[in-house]
C-alpha cells in the first residue's frame, strides 16, 4: 500500500463528524445564515466576509436560490436571556436565536473573544436540540477565526499565546464548545487548532496538512497528513454549496492575495463561481486612495513619507528574469505587487519632490533567505525614528509590506517598542498604509499608531464596508526584564 494512503486511513477518523446522525432527507437545500462578529480583533474578516455574501447571494438569485442571509453582532458575549451581566445588544444568543427561526445552518464567524457564561453555552446547546417541524435539524459552524490568529499562522501551535488570547486554548474551557455541536449539530473550524482528543470528530480538518510540530501534538508523526473530508461532504448535501476547496490546507502565513484566492471564508457554488467571486472581492479590498490623496489628510508642519519594502533577494532576481511572462504562483504574484506598488512610490516621491512641507525616504530591505531576520536594528523603526528626532517631522506616513525576514511574506518583525519609542517622547503622529495586496495591517501597529494620534488608512473612506469597531489605542508594553539581584 502506498504511503500516502497508509497516511489517510490512520488519520481518517479524527476528521469523521457524525453529520448522518443530524441530517435531514429533504428535497431543497437547507437554509444559510451568517453570524459576523464586528470587533475590532476581526480585522480585514469584516469587509471580505460583507464582500463575499454580497457576491455570493448575487450568484444564489441568478441560481433561483433563496439568499444567505446575515446578522451582524460586534463581539461574542454569550450569556442566558435577559441576563444582567451581559446587555440584549451584545449577547450573541439573540443573534443566534433570531438567524434560526429563518434558517437551519449558521456559521458563526467569531474570535471566541468575551464573556462566555455556562448558562449561555447551555443555551446554545438547547437552541441547537430545538427541532423544527418539515424542516431539517439544526447546525451551528463555529468558524472560530481573527486577524491576529491567521496571521500567526502555524506560529500559533508553535509558540502560543497566552491562555487568555485563544477562547479554545486548553487551559480554558474549550470542551463544552465541542459538546455544543454532538451529535450531528455542527462543527468547528480553526486553523492550527489542536482540539480535545475525545472531540476531534466535531473538528473541521483540512485536506492536507504540512507540519511536522502540530501532527506530533496530535499524536502522530510524520511531516505531511491527509483527512476525511466527511464533514465537507455532509455540509455539500445538505446545502448544495461548497465550504473549503477540494485541497484546501491551512495557511502558515497570510498575504491579501493569497488568502483571497487560495483560502474560504464563505461557502462557494462551484469552483468557476468561487474564481469569480476571488477576483471581485480582491479587486474591491485592494481598492484605496492614492498615495498623494492619503497625504493630503494628514495635517502636519513638516510630514515624513517612508516607504519601506522587505524582500527575498532570490524571489526578486526571479520576478526580473519573468516578468513579462504571468505569475504562476502566490510568490510570484507577491512579487509583481512589489514592483508595481514600489513604481507607485517612486512617482508619488517624485512628484513631491519640490515640496518643501514633506520629506521624502525609502528603506529597502532585501534578504538572503526567509529563515534569518534582517540584521542589527529594525531599519524601519531606525528610519522612522530618524524622521521624527533629527528630521523633526511631526507626522510620519509609514507605506510597507512589514517583512523583515524571520519567515515568508506575511510574518511580521517590526520591534514595536522601538517603534514606540521613536515617535512618543518626540510626539510625532504615525499613520499608516500597509496596501491589502500584502496583508492585513497588525493590531498592535494599529494601536500604535492611534495612540500617537495618528491613525490608519484602510481600504477607501468611501467604503461602508470597512466600517467596524475601531482598535483601542494603546502603546506596545515595555518588555520585562528580570529583578536586579
Amino acid at each position: 500500500m502506498p504511503a500516502t494512503r497508509r497516511r489517510f486511513l490512520t488519520l481518517a477518523a479524527l476528521g469523521t463528524t457524525a453529520w448522518t446522525a443530524g441530517r435531514a432527507q429533504e428535497t431543497a437545500p437547507a437554509r444559510l445564515g451568517i453570524l459576523l462578529d464586528t470587533s475590532a480583533e476581526m480585522g480585514f474578516l469584516v469587509p471580505q466576509a460583507r464582500k463575499e455574501l454580497r457576491v455570493l447571494n448575487e450568484q444564489m438569485a441568478a441560481a433561483g436560490r433563496p439568499p444567505v442571509l446575515l446578522r451582524e453582532m460586534t463581539g461574542s458575549d454569550l450569556d442566558r436571556e435577559a441576563s444582567t451581566s451581559v446587555g440584549a445588544r451584545r449577547n450573541a444568543l439573540y443573534g443566534l436565536k433570531a438567524l434560526f427561526e429563518e434558517v437551519d445552518t449558521v456559521i458563526w464567524i467569531t474570535s471566541l473573544i468575551g464573556e462566555h457564561s455556562p448558562q449561555g453555552i447551555f443555551a446554545v446547546e438547547q437552541l441547537l436540540r430545538e427541532s423544527v417541524p418539515d424542516r431539517p435539524g439544526r447546525q451551528l459552524i463555529l468558524r472560530n477565526l481573527w486577524q491576529d490568529q491567521l496571521i500567526a499562522g502555524n506560529d500559533w501551535v508553535r509558540w502560543p499565546p497566552q491562555p487568555e488570547n485563544d477562547p479554545l486554548d486548553p487551559r480554558n474551557r474549550p470542551e463544552e464548545w465541542f459538546r455544543i455541536v454532538e451529535e450531528g449539530h455542527g462543527t468547528i473550524q480553526r486553523s492550527w487548532q489542536v482540539p480535545p482528543a475525545s472531540f476531534r470528530a466535531q473538528f473541521g480538518f483540512p485536506a492536507r496538512v504540512v507540519e511536522s510540530f502540530y501532527l506530533k501534538k496530535l499524536g502522530y508523526e510524520g511531516r505531511e497528513a491527509f483527512f476525511d473530508q466527511a464533514w465537507a461532504q455532509g455540509l455539500h448535501e445538505r446545502h448544495q454549496l461548497h465550504f473549503v476547496r477540494e485541497k484546501e490546507e491551512w495557511p502558515h502565513r497570510i498575504t491579501g492575495r493569497q488568502w483571497v484566492t487560495e483560502n474560504t471564508l464563505l461557502p462557494f457554488p462551484d469552483e468557476e463561481r468561487r474564481i469569480a467571486r476571488s477576483e471581485e472581492v480582491m479587486g474591491e479590498m485592494t481598492g484605496r486612495e492614492s498615495i498623494p490623496e492619503d497625504l493630503d489628510r494628514i495635517e502636519a508642519a513638516k510630514l515624513g513619507v517612508l516607504f519601506a519594502f522587505g524582500y527575498l533577494s532570490p524571489d526578486w532576481k526571479r520576478h526580473l528574469s519573468v516578468r513579462d511572462q504571468k505569475p504562476r504562483s502566490w510568490r510570484d504574484r507577491y512579487l509583481a505587487d512589489l514592483a508595481r506598488l514600489g513604481g507607485e512610490c517612486a512617482k508619488a516621491a517624485a512628484d513631491g519632490a519640490g515640496r518643501t512641507d514633506r520629506l521624502y525616504a525609502s528603506e529597502r530591505i532585501e534578504l538572503a533567505s526567509r529563515s534569518i531576520k534582517s540584521e542589527g536594528v529594525d531599519p524601519i523603526s531606525r528610519r522612522v525614528a530618524h524622521l521624527a528626532r533629527e528630521e523633526q517631522c511631526d507626522a510620519i506616513y509609514l507605506f510597507t509590506n512589514g517583512y523583515l525576514g524571520g519567515g515568508d511574506y506575511g510574518t511580521w518583525a517590526i520591534d514595536w517598542n522601538l517603534l514606540a519609542l521613536a515617535i512618543r517622547e518626540s510626539g510625532t503622529r504615525l499613520y499608516v498604509r500597509v496596501p491589502f495586496e500584502f496583508g492585513p495591517t497588525p493590531l498592535a501597529l494599529s494601536r500604535l499608531a492611534m495612540a500617537s494620534g495618528g491613525g490608519v488608512f484602510r481600504g477607501r473612506a468611501d467604503d461602508p464596508d470597512w466600517e467596524m469597531e475601531l482598535p483601542v489605542p494603546s502603546w506596545p508594553e515595555p518588555p520585562t526584564t528580570p529583578d536586579a539581584p
